[in-house]
């Protein structure tokens, strides 16, 4: 469910950001030129009236060929769930569509029980809509209820009509902290449609085996 909600966001990122990509008027900026849009605010809403996502942000300026964003938050509503996002800054080219939050960037996503699974990443996440990818960068964690993952940085590869065709490949001092588990790599892989997770690069697991002595505890 995790792996599908992660998708799903990924898929859907691009979709307020499009609004951005044509020029603010029928002819386009001057290549020096550049609008500003104080403390805005964007929504859509799916067939049925509810809220699909909406995203706002302190300031946009729009340049000819990308828009900066400051203090960029946006959610996203499926089925019952709501998706967040907030990175301090965010860059979308208008051309080609892609976005780049930058700094602190943090992905909420809520669990049927109540908790989230939160992701944290120092930046840029770089999302690649039209090649079917996006790359957290720099300290990237995931946390949920049933443990954390560490990496330096994390790629999802995804299909944007199957969601089910995806891969997830963590790198660089990959760490899985599970209850009394630990294991430790160079590189993970997590494939969606055999959801098995493969270590390489020196794998190694520590266990613990007695309920006192928790990851952190001597």
């Amino acid at each position: 469910m995790l792996i599908k909600k992660i998708c799903l966001l990924l898929v859907n990122l691009s979709l307020p950001f499009l609004l951005f990509a044509e020029p603010a008027s029928s002819s386009k900026l001057d290549a020096n030129s550049q609008q500003k849009i104080k403390d805005f605010y964007l929504s859509n809403l799916k067939e049925d009236g509810s809220k699909d996502w909406e995203v706002k942000g302190k300031e946009a300026i729009l340049h000819d060929k990308y828009v900066d964003i400051d203090k960029m938050e946006a959610k996203y509503y499926s089925d019952k769930d709501t998706i967040q996002v907030k990175s301090e800054k965010a860059k979308v080219d208008r051309e080609t569509k892609n976005a780049d939050l930058q700094d602190n960037v943090e992905l909420k996503i809520p669990n049927k029980d109540g908790t989230f699974v939160t992701v944290n990443c120092s930046g840029p996440l770089e999302m690649r809509y039209n090649d079917g990818m996006a790359v957290f960068n720099n300290n990237v964690v995931v946390d949920n209820a049933q443990g954390k993952l560490y990496s330096d940085k994390a790629t999802v590869y995804f299909d944007t009509k199957d969601k089910t065709k995806m891969k997830i490949v963590a790198e660089g001092h990959v760490k899985i902290v599970k209850e009394n588990n630990i294991a430790f790599a160079d590189k993970a892989t997590y494939t969606g449609e055999s959801k098995n997770v493969v270590l390489e690069g020196s794998p190694r697991l520590i266990y613990f085996s007695k309920k006192n002595e928790t990851p952190g505890n001597k």
